[in-house]
């Protein structure tokens, strides 16, 4: 896949569109250095990677579900797979979780497995290197996922994220405990042990493990690499992500962050680039060789594992044979650009490896270009026959786009797409099917706003109006307030598409009236809860979660109706929030099911339901991933065939991120839940008000699975989703929530805005 970003150069009154070249490749922006594909190895799962005398070593799980040892003894060479003896020592309801190799060819394993009341549980087994297999500890809370070994070989330390970091000494014995530590990941530095967390570098005593120092002082690059990995690191919900290692010949720490690879000079506290990563993969483990050559095991989003080498050693390319050249590329376009995209784009090539995927895209964090900026540049191309060749509509007005002829008709695709995925949501496929029957632009998923809470109580609660009563009625919560909102972006971002329709339809007729009465609630709804809020929990929220901007990059969703596992701590029962993947009904059934570490379930949150909001046309829903096909493509074949395979099931079941939405295909969500399943109980541990909670990444019960596929069928009702419509009224929406503009002189404001723009 490459990555490709669009920028602009503004000549006079001509606008031109040219790309700024990137790859899928990981280049060097300090020393030069670069990457080079090495082995693949065929294996499912990776729990740890080292070198050793015999060579470099991967320990995981081959498609078969048996764990092996692969072996290379050259980094271009076939691995030799051995099975691991661990007959003498594991159950059959265990699993490894993490793998640690050691230098001289000894490997610790750890072993998790649920216990009848629900707990996870693990212990530390060791294979040494003549293979003799001994058990070194038991009964360790929670699922460990990290081991690491002393620098002077006389104990270990074992991490369970979200719960302990334990070191022990050989015989079993535990030294020390860390608990309640939310980490990345953990490495032993000589006398110190390093925790790695979301935005800070914690250093303690490898003797007593007590803190000795805490660093949060990063680079922008860094910082942002810290967060992104931290929120990723349950991508691959099975195998390790070791991305911390400690190298004393140069007393530096190494870090293969999301954004890039750096060195962390311990001594000086200073963090140093060595190379920018440009694509998607996960990096699972890796061995530092020297201070600028890195060998690494990394995966693509589809399971494909590949030794990778990355280095400013240009003799490491001196066995890559240069692939021919290949004409089936396809040009992927979005208005804005999302990371989730690329994991996409990452998954569909792992299976049709004769097609690449370009993405490109208009408007991004850095390049400063605005959305009618981008917008124009787009439409530019499109008119003169060139451009993209599928382009996802998110925030473009697909009607204005059909009457220039520019987009391919796709009726006879839409009528293959049901034929091969029969069991998709139709009144999304639909959603911008003309009168006359043709359709433009096909939904391949799609969100909703919704209200959550005791369904005897949210029932009812079907607008803003009711919304802000319901709050009224309610005693202040304990925790925070009632809805996690703490910006006026909160609730306008939530409460936006359930009117966005009504004010101004897809064909462009605009309801002034419609303006009105969405600005009254939103303040209505806004003002409600903001007295009920204190500076201090807006502080608090923003310390903990970071700016707005920051927050809508994750799955902030999930976190508005954490509380709500814990009401009797939190004083919460309620949310309102935007159903933007499949992550926020996994949030809320675990809620539901109200699984408590150590105690099971509790059966006290089971009157929740979650209510879908609409409108007097329906139940609404936010057309996603929408793709149209660039008539003019000089690749309208491939453009078509990545299109339909956009909605297979092979697609549709894999989580990408918060930027994609909800399946449109049901079967993919079926497949999502049993490829979950047979990977065990795939999830987390959440802990609030001194309670842990598990939080599955799948629907633990059929009632569940079946009742989130209910609810998307209800869904009837297209917002609409054009960007530059819905930023007028954001744009002005400040000055009458905060700033004191009448509401009049708001509505003359966007008038004319809107007016300007519609006539276009």
């Amino acid at each position: 896949m490459r990555r490709i970003n669009i920028f602009l150069l503004l000549a006079a009154v001509i606008i031109m569109c040219c790309g700024c070249a990137g790859t899928s490749e990981n280049e060097e922006n300090v020393k030069g250095m670069s990457e080079y594909q090495k082995a693949q190895l065929d294996v499912a799962e990776v729990y740890g990677f080292g070198k050793t005398h015999d060579g470099y070593v991967c320990i995981g799980e081959n498609p078969d579900g048996d764990a092996v040892k692969m072996t290379l003894t050259s980094l271009d060479g076939e691995p030799r797979e051995e099975k691991l003896d661990l007959d003498s020592i594991i159950s059959a309801d265990e699993k490894i979780s993490a793998a640690y190799v050691d230098g001289d060819g000894s490997v610790y394993i750890a072993l998790s497995s649920v216990t009848g009341d629900g707990d996870i549980e693990s212990r530390i087994a060791l294979i040494t290197g003549n293979g003799e297999v001994r058990q070194l500890s038991e009964g360790i809370e929670g699922n460990v996922t990290a081991v690491r070994l002393l620098a002077d070989g006389s104990g270990y330390i074992s991490g369970c994220p979200g719960g302990e970091i334990r070191c022990f000494s050989m015989d079993g014995e535990e030294r020390f405990a860390i608990k309640n530590m939310d980490y990345t990941d953990i490495c032993v530095a000589g006398d110190r042990l390093m925790v790695l967390t979301e935005r800070s570098l914690l250093s303690y005593d490898i003797s007593d493990g007590s803190e000795a120092e805490t660093t949060t002082s990063f680079d922008e690059g860094m910082a942002d690499g810290l967060a992104e990995t931290f929120s990723g690191k349950g991508m691959d919900a099975v195998s390790c992500r070791n991305v911390m290692k400690y190298d004393d010949a140069t007393d530096s720490l190494y870090l293969m962050l999301s954004t890039g690879l750096y060195e962390y000079k311990l001594e000086d506290r200073l963090g140093i680039r060595l190379a920018t990563f440009r694509d998607s993969d996960i990096e699972y483990d890796y061995v530092v060789e020297s201070s600028d050559t890195f060998v690494a095991i990394a995966g693509d989003r589809s399971g494909r594992k590949n030794v990778v080498v990355y280095s400013s050693d240009p003799s490491y390319a001196s066995t890559v044979v240069d692939e021919e050249p290949d004409d089936k590329t396809v040009t992927l376009y979005s208005l804005y650009y999302a990371e989730s995209y690329e994991t996409l784009i990452s998954w569909y090539e792992a299976y049709h490896s004769d097609m690449t995927v370009k993405y490109v895209w208009g408007v991004d964090d850095e390049n400063g270009i605005s959305e009618s900026d981008a917008i124009s540049a787009l439409n530019t191309q499109l008119l003169a026959g060139e451009g993209p060749d599928v382009i996802i509509m998110d925030g473009l007005n697909v009607g204005s786009y059909e009457d220039t002829g520019v987009l391919m008709e796709l009726s006879k695709v839409y009528d293959d797409i049901l034929q091969e995925n029969p069991d998709c949501l139709e009144n999304v496929l639909n959603a911008y099917r003309n009168s006359d029957g043709s359709i433009y632009a096909i939904p391949a998923m799609e969100t909703f706003t919704a209200i959550i809470g005791p369904e005897n109580e949210v029932k009812n609660v079907t607008d803003a109006r009711s919304l802000a009563a319901y709050i009224s009625s309610q005693d202040r919560p304990e925790y925070g307030n009632d809805l996690s909102f703490y910006y006026w972006e909160c609730y306008f971002d939530t409460l936006y598409p359930v009117y966005a329709s009504e004010i101004v339809d897809s064909d462009g007729n605009y309801d002034a009236e419609m303006l009105r009465k969405f600005l009254e609630d939103l303040k209505l709804l806004y003002d409600t809860e903001m007295e009920r809020t204190t500076q201090d929990q807006i502080d608090e929220w923003t310390a903990e979660w970071g700016s707005y901007s920051d927050q809508v990059k994750r799955a902030i969703n999930s976190e508005y109706m954490s509380p709500l596992f814990n009401r009797s701590w939190s004083g919460r029962k309620s949310a309102f929030v935007n159903m933007k993947t499949m992550g926020e009904s996994w949030r809320f059934y675990s809620i539901k099911e109200d699984y408590g570490v150590g105690a099971g379930e509790s059966g006290e949150n089971t009157d929740y339901a979650y209510e879908i909001w609409g409108n007097d046309s329906g139940k609404v829903f936010v057309p996603n991933t929408v793709i149209a096909v660039n008539a003019g493509s000089k690749s309208l074949d491939n453009a078509v065939s990545f299109m339909k395979a956009l909605f297979s099931t092979d697609v549709q079941k894999i989580y990408y991120g918060v930027d994609c939405g909800n399946p449109v295909n049901m079967e993919g969500v079926r497949e999502w839940n049993r490829e979950a399943q047979s990977m065990g109980t795939p999830g987390g541990k959440i802990t609030l008000g001194g309670s842990d909670y598990m939080d599955w990444s799948y629907w633990r019960k059929e009632e569940y699975l079946d009742e989130y596929i209910r609810k998307l069928r209800e869904l009837d009702t297209p917002s609409n989703p054009d960007a530059r419509v819905r930023s007028v009224i954001r744009d002005n929406a400040a000055d009458y929530l905060e700033n004191g503009e009448s509401l009049d002189s708001i509505v003359d404001s966007i008038d004319k805005l809107l007016g300007v723009y519609l006539s276009e």
